[in-house]
């Protein structure tokens, strides 16, 4: 399934690679294995909660590359004779697009849910800045 063909995608040069990614997140069927949950907690700090129960934290892995977070995670099969198995334990990969100046600043596994803390760090060049207003005439120079 292609959402973004032409015409709309012919007004907008350089962006290949956002309409392949949607197109690509269109088609493929996002699993809601594991459970996770987003938080903002200000402006600037945000929270990704994965609920991996029976996991262990070297079962986990966790890799940022261009924008994007990815968190998977393996369980060898224990073969275990379970009356019933509710809990589970497959493998998984979770991606998340991240927005231009999210850095993780730390990931924890405590209690069977792994928390990744973000910040959105923009430079100081990239941020408003107040431009002090003169009063007065100005001078202009003349040019000799």
């Amino acid at each position: 399934m292609t959402f973004f063909s032409t015409p709309m995608a012919r007004q907008f040069v350089g962006f290949d690679s956002l309409f392949d990614e949607l197109n690509e997140m269109a088609a493929r069927k996002e699993s809601n294995y594991p459970a996770y949950n987003i938080a903002k907690d200000d402006e600037e700090h945000y929270r990704i909660e994965v609920a991996l129960a029976g996991f262990s934290s070297d079962d986990i892995s966790i890799v940022t590359e261009k924008g994007m977070l990815k968190i998977e995670a393996n369980k060898t099969e224990e073969r275990a004779n379970y009356i019933h198995q509710g809990i589970a334990q497959r493998g998984f990969s979770k991606m998340f697009r991240l927005a231009e100046h999210m850095k993780v600043d730390d990931a924890r596994f405590v209690d069977g849910i792994l928390t990744i803390a973000l910040r959105r760090e923009i430079p100081e060049a990239d941020r408003p800045q107040k431009i002090a207003i003169n009063n007065g005439p100005k001078k202009i120079a003349k040019a000799a």
